[in-house]
């Protein structure tokens, strides 16, 4: 039901920046003449039908043409938020014309909307497929000294699928080997959702062999995938899913939650219907969705890595991220010997940018309290 909601809504949102689009275009452009304007009209009609058809397409058919048909539909997507903000920012430079009694030739303002999108988009581009490592210290009570000065890498939301295939999450893990690191923990929507070839995954995922291994707990876009297809991919490789289960490494406890649809899931007695986990012993929570912290403070976890947020991905949706999220869109949160780390993500979805967060791995060096 919650996703029928979410299509629905993005349908809507889709329609309503498409026909503001067009109203901006026309009187933007001072397109003049009822034909004019409905050849306008189709041609931004067309743009909006072939996201939806793109997005159908890819769910039925991997292939050259869908993928590229769908990333090139994603691109519009983006580039379509970035005319609306560069609409606002028109809109000011007209407003301060009309304070200060100055005019904006309107051959700036065109280059301004047109090269102004087109440049921020094209910089998401990049950002979205070089990702950066973004570090933190992190203390934790009672730390083992095997854990003591290690360094960990962590993953999340790669969306491997349509967009991001064997190149990128080569390369991926080739950065992360790079790091060296102790272990590395992946928090889910390692699959962006969608059918298609995997035939390729175990080669990249058996390069990966930190000396504590690879843990892995399932997120939304898995689960959209199907979990028993989430598993027959992974399933072969040295990744250990941890799928409401705990496992102890050289006394620091590791439990991985997966993301559920059941709003009425039980964090609290999930977490402490582990067996032999102790309240008393230090130990690390991959919890996909950055929620219910307080729980998790209240039972012990001394450090949550979660992903899913993306930072909102396209500027200005880390603010929408943020507040849908009790203010845990991005970056290191602490509250007492608890800690919160929300990863920005390595891949994407939808449109294959990024305006906001860059794509990250992030690295954490674990230190004793």
């Amino acid at each position: 039901m919650m996703q029928l909601i979410f299509f629905a809504v993005s349908i809507l949102v889709l329609f309503v920046g498409h026909a503001i689009f067009w109203y901006v275009g026309v009187h933007f452009l001072n397109i003049d003449g009822q034909s004019n304007r409905l050849i306008l009209a189709l041609i931004v009609g067309g743009l909006f039908f072939s996201t939806i058809a793109a997005s159908y397409l890819i769910h039925q058919w991997d292939n050259f043409f869908t993928r590229w048909f769908y990333m090139l539909s994603g691109f519009w997507m983006g580039l379509l938020l970035n005319f609306g903000l560069m609409t606002a920012l028109i809109l000011l430079i007209k407003l301060a014309d009309g304070i200060f009694g100055l005019t904006t030739p309107v051959l700036y303002l065109k280059i301004i909307f047109f090269g102004g999108a087109l440049i921020i988009s094209l910089i998401g581009v990049y950002r979205a497929w070089s990702p950066v490592v973004k570090h933190y210290d992190i203390a934790i009570k009672d730390l083992p000294a095997a854990w003591e000065n290690k360094t960990i890498v962590h993953v999340s939301d790669v969306h491997l699928g349509p967009v991001y295939r064997v190149n990128f999450f080569s390369r991926l893990v080739k950065k992360i080997n790079s790091l060296s690191p102790e272990a590395v923990f992946i928090t889910g929507d390692l699959f962006d959702g969608m059918e298609a070839n995997f035939s390729w995954l175990p080669r990249p995922l058996s390069e990966l062999n930190p000396p504590r291994g690879v843990y892995y707990g399932f997120g939304n876009h898995d689960l959209y995938l199907g979990f028993n297809q989430a598993v027959k991919f992974i399933g072969d490789s040295s990744v250990q899913i941890l799928d409401n289960k705990m496992t102890v490494i050289d006394g620091l406890q590791i439990i991985g939650i997966s993301y559920t649809f059941d709003s009425s899931f039980d964090l609290e007695e999930a977490i402490l219907n582990q067996i032999a986990y102790s309240q008393a012993q230090p130990s690390l929570l991959l919890l996909h969705v950055p929620k219910n912290t307080e729980l998790a403070k209240k039972v012990g976890i001394d450090l949550q890595l979660s992903g899913h947020t993306h930072d909102g991905q396209l500027w200005p949706l880390n603010l929408l991220a943020k507040w849908t999220n009790q203010g845990h869109g991005y970056g290191l949160f602490k509250n007492g010997d608890f800690s919160l780390v929300v990863n920005g993500g390595a891949g994407t979805w939808g449109p294959p940018m990024r305006t906001a967060a860059r794509s990250e791995i992030v690295t954490i060096t674990l230190k004793k309290k």
